[in-house]
Parts: structure tokens; sequence; C-alpha cells
């Protein structure tokens, strides 16, 4: 295959679901927000898989602002931008809440559409709940354009044309560099946001609760920390996917949705030696049988 193929080749792409879809790390996952969020349904769920249909499927990049824990390679939806303003056509898919979260760390506070559009100023209205929970400006959907004047040094003629050039260069560069070197799904990772704040309460029962160890081996967003006395839960890593929730046989794991700032919560237990087995095992409180030899049914020999 000659370069130029392969150059071309590089210039379009197919959005590829990676290894980090949370119903590739376990069928037990409930998540379904690329399916929910996808204008145009070309995401299904076929054997607890999820597959994107390329035939439906536009590129427009909802998916990948959307879920959760990153794990839709490709591009995100292209936004015209002037100063403070995302400027949106008639025909353009609107930001989701990930997305304007995204344009406001950039300095964005103004989201402007020529006509009316009810469910932009109710998704607008939403993200400005978190915002104002974090003490931030809010967006505003704008009904005109209203454009600061920028202060240009004069420039002469050579520099005039060095500038062109340079541009020139920028934008050519832009559109025939391989466009998985423009990929951004990590853009919307919502712990790389807003620093310090957690989006979730992450409460563990210990009531229930028998320490497995499941949601902390399996969690994709590295929330649970174990040592041999104290587990810490980093809820500012907290992405809402649900995963620790449902692959726990115990029903022990609560995720709430929360804005708050605060050390991360820890939780101390006991190490012991199992007198059964042997094994070394964590409990909430102390305790000389580990949980799997506590619970297995002894045999009686006198029956």
């Amino acid at each position: 295959m000659s370069l130029v193929t392969n150059w071309l080749e590089s210039l379009s792409y197919d959005l590829e679901i990676s290894a980090a879809c949370l119903k590739k790390i376990s069928p037990a996952s409930s998540c379904t927000v690329c399916l929910d969020e996808c204008p145009e349904h070309a995401v299904f769920i076929d054997g607890g898989k999820i597959f994107i249909d390329k035939e439906l499927c536009t590129s427009c990049g909802t998916c990948i602002t959307t879920c959760p824990v990153q794990a839709i390679k490709g591009q995100s939806p292209s936004r015209k931008v002037i100063q403070k303003y995302i400027l949106l056509q008639e025909e353009s898919i609107l930001p989701t809440i990930p997305e304007l979260f995204y344009y406001h760390k950039k300095g964005i506070r103004s989201i402007h559409k020529s006509s009316k559009d009810d469910v932009l100023v109710k998704l607008v209205q939403t993200a400005n709940e978190s915002l104002k929970a974090m003490e931030l400006e809010p967006l505003r959907v704008a009904d005109e354009l209203i454009l600061e004047i920028e202060d240009q040094p004069k420039l002469t003629r050579r520099d005039l044309f060095n500038k062109l050039r340079i541009d020139s260069k920028k934008n050519l560069l832009s559109s025939v560099t391989p466009v998985k070197w423009r990929f951004n799904e990590d853009n919307f990772k919502i712990s790389n946001l807003f620093d310090g704040w957690a989006f979730f309460v992450v409460r563990i029962h210990e009531e229930s609760c028998t320490l497995c160890g499941g949601c902390f081996n399996i969690c994709p967003s590295k929330v649970f920390e174990p040592n041999d006395r104290v587990l810490t839960i980093h809820e500012e890593n907290c992405s809402g996917c649900n995963l620790c929730m449902d692959i726990c046989q115990s029903s022990a794991v609560q995720i709430s949705k929360d804005i708050h700032q605060q050390p991360a919560p820890m939780k101390y237990w006991h190490q012991s030696i199992c007198s059964i087995c042997g094994s070394s095992f964590h409990s909430w409180t102390a305790k000389d049988t580990c949980h799997i030899c506590s619970t297995v049914e002894k045999p009686n020999f006198f029956l």
C-alpha cells in the first residue's frame, strides 16, 4: 500500500469502542449512556456488548463527550468559537453537559443560536446548577452577539504577509494530519475539569459489605485505595459509572450525585489471620474467621 493511500485513509475514521468500555470490563454493567445519548440511534447492544452501526453513525461525537469512562475513541463535535461564544448553527448537534463543562473551563460563557431552542436552554440550566454549587460563573444562552473590540497592533506589510502564511499553514496542518492525532475523548473526563471537586458520594455499607475487594479491583477510575489498615475513597475520581454497584453481590456500595469538596473519606478495618484456613483477611470488626469460612456450611459427620 502506497504512502499516499495510507495518508488518505488516515484522514477518515470510524468511532472505536475501546477495552475501557464498561460492558467489556464486566457484562454486569448497567451503563447505557452512549445508547441513550446517540441522536442517530447508531449504538446498540448485542450479546451484552456495545456496538456502533457504521451505516447509521454520522461521527457526530456526542457519545465521545458523554461516556463516563472515555471508552469511545474519536473527535468531539466541531464547534465554532469566537471570543467567549459558542456559535451554533440550525443543524448543529446540541452540546452535552460534559461538553459545556469543558468549554466553561476554556473560558466560554455564552452559547449563541439564531433561533430559540428550549432544549438548549434546559441543558444550560442543568449545567448551571452544578456550576452554582461550585460557586463558578454561569453559562448563558445569548440571543445576540456582543463582541469586544480587540486591540491589534499595526502590522507592517512584511509582518502581515508572514502572519497570513503562518495562519494558512496552521489551517492546512489541522485538515491534513491523521484524524487519530486529534482524538480528544480525555478532555471530557469530569475529574480533570474541576480540580478538588467531587460530583458523586461513594458509600460502603459495612453491615452488608464482605470486603471481597471486587469493587476495589474493577473500578476504572481508581476511586478505592486499600491499604493494610485503611481504605481511602477518592470521590473526586468517581465518574458515576456505577460499575462498583453493578458487580457488588451484597448491594453494599451506593453511588449518589452530590457536588462537594472535602478530604477523601477513610474507613478503618482489621487485618487478621483466619483460624480455619490460615489466610489473611480484612474485616470491619475484629473476627477470628474469614467471610468464606464463616459462611460455608460445615458438614455434620454424626448424621
